[in-house]
């Protein structure tokens, strides 16, 4: 799998709990509540800041197993008020992670579902199903990116990202924006009830240095997506950078949030 470094994680952890669809949550909780659920394992959990986000919205404390390739992530949890008990697991979301279905009640991620494959989304539907376990999955990037001033660049710099969303992250070709829509059906295809929700993150004048973050980002993978138009490519993300540091403009880049639960939960 594609690795963040701690620094990018922590820049993005408020924007994304503000990011977050809140009418998925009382939904989710009536769920846990009426099948008990005592058991969550999140995917790609990084250093923590799903479990930091949903443990107080859960109808008691839970026990987490949270599971990621980088062993240093983890090594930054740190156990919120309210939780159980907080285990952690450095492995391969592949292997390790459909593993670990079998003991879950709820399984859960944030910003994964683009960077897989639609074979290993089956393959963790499939299992799902097996245990009737519920599922949450949050801010899965739609390949929306759009700013309320416009620049001649913005289409094909986008374009390209989305292209590039779209190569193995390690899991085979991943779902890029197409993630949220290839969820839904998996999820309705073994008969569970879906909801998909916006969760955009909405960037203003104080999340500037995250939006330069992302321009670095978005100037690299059109750039290897597009060699040829590197120039371009740079001249673009000079003006947006300049823009960022008038702090005159404003940053929209689409997410969904994906509740997936059998039907006996509802």
């Amino acid at each position: 799998m594609e690795s963040f470094d701690n620094e990018w994680l922590a820049l993005r952890e408020p924007v994304d709990h503000k990011a977050r669809s809140e009418t998925l949550l009382p939904i989710m909780a009536a769920a846990a509540r009426t099948g008990g659920w005592s058991r969550i394992v999140d995917l790609a959990s990084g250093t923590g800041s799903n479990l930091r986000y949903l443990a107080p919205h859960l109808p008691k404390p839970m026990r987490w197993t949270l599971i990621d390739h980088d062993e240093g992530l983890l090594r930054c949890v740190k156990k919120p008020d309210g939780v159980q008990s907080v285990a952690s697991l450095c492995g391969d979301i592949a292997t390790d992670g459909i593993a670990s279905v079998a003991d879950a009640d709820l399984v859960t991620g944030a910003a994964l579902l683009d960077l897989v494959s639609e074979t290993w989304l089956r393959t963790l539907a499939e299992t799902c199903r097996s245990v009737e376990c519920g599922v949450l999955f949050a801010l899965t990037y739609n390949g929306c990116i759009e700013w309320d001033s416009f620049d001649c660049g913005d289409v094909m710099v986008q374009d390209a990202v989305n292209r590039h969303q779209s190569r193995d992250k390690g899991l085979g070709p991943a779902l890029g924006p197409l993630a949220g829509n290839v969820a839904q059906a998996c999820f309705r295809e073994i008969g569970y009830r879906v909801w998909c929700r916006p969760s955009p993150w909405q960037l203003g004048n104080e999340h500037s240095v995250l939006a330069s973050a992302l321009v670095d980002g978005w100037e690299q993978a059109a750039t290897e997506e597009l060699p040829e138009q590197e120039a371009t490519i740079a001249a673009w993300a000079g003006r947006r950078r300049h823009d960022l540091t008038r702090r005159d403009v404003g940053l929209t880049v689409g997410h969904v949030d994906l509740l997936a639960l059998p039907m006996d939960l509802i």
